[in-house]
């Protein structure tokens, strides 16, 4: 089924953050991400990175949903994913808080898909 929208997440790496925040991508996100979609939280993830170097954000995660209801069913499956990985509401505390010094978010924004 061809996804019928999505949801954008904007950020902003720290400077001098980049490969700190890679390496919680793959090591904190990826996995809790894998979770979640194999709860189907999400159709498909999608990173992307604008071409230009001065934009307000430099690293977005577009997710992609069935319809809206799957859409804004989204967020309480990563936390359910993010809870499994956390295991403590201590843990997600200092999780969120490490992620607070890699990098900003800017913006979310939902979009349909054609």
């Amino acid at each position: 089924m061809k996804p019928s929208c999505a949801r954008m997440f904007k950020f902003r790496v720290l400077p001098g953050m980049e490969q700190a925040y890679a390496d919680y991508l793959r090591e904190v996100v990826t996995p809790i991400d894998a979770v979640a979609h194999a709860a189907d939280a999400f159709v498909e993830l999608i990173t992307v990175t604008p071409d230009a170097v001065e934009t307000e954000w430099n690293h977005g995660r577009v997710f992609t949903f069935r319809d809206r209801a799957h859409r804004e069913a989204m967020p309480a499956a990563m936390a359910k994913a993010a809870a499994g990985f956390d295991g403590s509401d201590e843990a997600r505390v200092k999780r969120k808080a490490y992620a607070e010094t890699l990098r900003r978010q800017i913006a979310i924004a939902d979009y349909d898909v054609s």
